[in-house]
């Protein structure tokens, strides 16, 4: 980055400075506006950005004089809403690319590629990286979210966040940027991964189709194609037959015992009669039966109120004392105590009662099991009553199959062809469910074959992967070893403030995994150590870029305030003091590092990396907004 220009809607200047190599340091007082100027470089380089601040929101055009590899080119973006916004370029320097007033030499590039190139492309080619096509489309966004420490993400991940990253994205450009990626070797990974998509999905297709057949034979096309055959003889058979008949060269066979359609009906029609007719009459003797009973059940509630009247006329009467004979009304001799004074017997009190007491429970008893029988005569009447309705109707319409049989007889033969015709039309019927099965068992069988394809294909591709992996592994383990040495030197020189850091023997880098592990794990520090050990391994990824030829990570990183998530004065500012001292040790014109502060160590404080005045709040980046 040679110089960064705003302008504001109304033209004015907004911005203005000029970057140097080596390091470059904005400094200023919080809210001062030192993050909007990261975000326009962000955005300048191909990043994609909206969460634009007010006063940055009254700008209209962001320009940046950039050098890539030698070549010096001016940049414009037009600074809206859109995340895809495009970019202009001009091969030159921004004082002559400002002064164009003939058309066509700017060049305007989409973000995504379409019918021309993309912007990430051209940038792409300048800076000799190669164009990852495929799923993972590879942008300039993408690889500034490896060069760029934003303070909006989150400290444990590793990138830029963004929504619905994918890994495979991530693990794509962390090897486009460390000088490993294998254009075959990515190829696979996206091959190997939409195989398995679609192995999965055939997979389900083959077992939704297995559930649908309790017959696993009707799933194999040879032997499906055996019924067809055998149902196309029987169906050819039928309409010779139908021929030879029609032609009368065929004679007729039956016998005796052979009847018309009409007269097999007809048979049927009198055994439904006779049906309905022994169902009428059992209704008609349970009718009988029934209305016996229920004189039979009311003669007992009758004797056994009878009984009932009795006992109480006794209980009220019994110590009536007769002078005359009820009878003859003669007057009564004397009797002595406990004997009657008609017939003169001893008289037992308690014999009638208990007689008429034995009677009317022997009364209720047989009005309790006539009960019960009735009741049962009662549900077979009702039973046999719904199957008589039933059965009549059945008589009905056998009856109307007779009426209407006898209204067109039909001989022997025509008969026979009409159930030839019927048997033949059932044959297509069953053909026509038989090619249904065919077509099915033939899909299946080629969605196996698929499968199975499928299968030896990602073994392959397991194995090519796991191949090119190898091959790539000792160029990695070297990057590894100067990003691992560098980042545990951070760590070490870092304030005694994590005591992890200060012994940890080892830290690795996960790109697929957007995590860094020390001594093998993933630790939950503080928000500050966290922050600290995340900046630790991206400038460590920066300064391994400076020693390994190889890698394509193009010597430029950016990052926005130092005291992110509340880190100490002390010890943001040692970090930036290491970051000085590590970079004096590679040739300034090889690289530039952006960073900006609101605590500047007092070591930078009137160097030659300052870019710009101190911004305060009544000073701020941005003028005219």
């Amino acid at each position: 980055m040679n110089r960064l220009v705003v302008f504001t809607s109304d033209g004015n200047k907004a911005y203005d400075e000029k970057f140097h190599k080596g390091i470059n340091i904005i400094r200023g007082d919080n809210s001062s506006g030192k993050s909007t100027i990261s975000h326009f470089i962000f955005y300048i380089l191909g990043g994609s950005f909206t969460a634009w601040t007010r006063e940055a929101k009254k700008c209209s055009f962001v320009y940046g004089e950039v050098e890539l590899n030698g070549a010096t080119l001016t940049l414009k973006r037009e600074i809206g809403d859109s995340p895809q916004m495009p970019m202009y370029i001009y091969w030159g320097n921004y004082a002559d690319a400002i002064k164009v007033t003939i058309e066509g030499q700017w060049h305007k590039f989409p973000y995504k590629v379409s019918d021309k190139k993309s912007f990430s492309n051209v940038l792409f080619e300048h800076l000799e990286i190669p164009i990852v096509v495929g799923d993972s489309n590879i942008t300039m966004h993408q690889l500034l979210r490896l060069m760029y420490v934003d303070q909006e993400s989150p400290t444990n991940s590793l990138f830029v966040y963004e929504p619905f990253d994918s890994p495979l994205t991530r693990q794509t450009v962390s090897e486009l940027l460390l000088g490993i990626y294998d254009e075959t070797l990515y190829e696979d990974r996206i091959n190997k991964k939409n195989s398995e998509k679609k192995l999965i999905s055939l997979k389900s297709e083959i077992d939704a189709i297995r559930s649908l057949f309790d017959d696993k034979r009707l799933l194999n096309p040879e032997y499906v194609r055996i019924l067809i055959s055998n149902a196309e003889l029987q169906k050819s058979n039928i309409e010779s037959e139908i021929i030879n008949l029609k032609h009368n060269n065929k004679k007729v066979n039956y016998t005796l015992k052979t009847n018309l359609s009409f007269e097999t009906i007809n048979v049927d029609a009198l055994k439904q009669r006779e049906k309905v007719n022994r169902l009428k009459n059992e209704i008609n003797n349970l009718s009988y039966e029934i209305t016996d009973s229920e004189y039979f059940l009311q003669s007992l509630h009758h004797k056994r109120k009878s009984i009932k009247n009795s006992i109480a006329t006794r209980e009220n009467l019994g110590s009536y004392h007769l002078d005359y004979c009820p009878e003859c009304l003669s007057k009564l001799n004397s009797v002595h105590e406990g004997s009657c004074r008609l017939c003169k017997q001893e008289v037992d009190d308690s014999f009638g009662v208990t007689q008429a007491r034995r009677m009317e429970q022997e009364l209720t008893f047989q009005i309790r099991e006539s009960e019960k029988l009735m009741e049962i005569r009662r549900e077979n009447f009702l039973d046999l009553t719904s199957k008589y309705t039933a059965e009549k109707a059945k008589l009905k319409e056998t009856q109307d199959k007779v009426n209407f049989a006898l209204k067109d007889v039909t001989s022997y033969r025509d008969e026979k062809i009409d159930l030839l015709l019927v048997r033949k039309g059932e044959m297509d019927g069953e053909m026509s469910q038989f090619l249904t099965f065919l077509e099915t068992a033939e899909k299946q069988a080629l969605l196996i074959v698929e499968k199975d394809n499928l299968d030896s294909n990602i073994k392959f591709l397991n194995d090519s992967i796991e191949a090119k992996e190898k091959a790539q592994l000792n160029k990695k383990n070297e990057i590894k070893s100067k990003i691992e040495v560098s980042a545990l030197n951070f760590l070490k020189k870092d304030f005694e403030r994590e005591d992890v850091f200060k012994k940890a023997a080892n830290l690795d880098i996960n790109y697929y995994d957007n995590a860094i592990y020390v001594d093998g794990d993933v630790r939950n520090f503080s928000a500050s150590s966290n922050f600290y050990l995340k900046i630790a391994a991206r400038f460590s990824i920066f300064f391994a870029s400076l020693e390994i030829e190889s890698m394509r990570y193009p010597r430029f990183i950016l990052c926005d305030n130092m005291e992110d998530k509340g880190i100490e004065k002390e010890r943001s500012q040692n970090f930036q003091n290491l970051i000085v001292e590590t970079a004096n040790k590679f040739q300034l014109e090889n690289y530039q590092i952006i960073f900006t502060t609101s605590m500047i160590s007092e070591e930078l404080k009137n160097s030659s990396y300052l870019v710009g005045n101190h911004y305060m709040i009544d000073n701020k980046t941005l003028k005219h907004v």
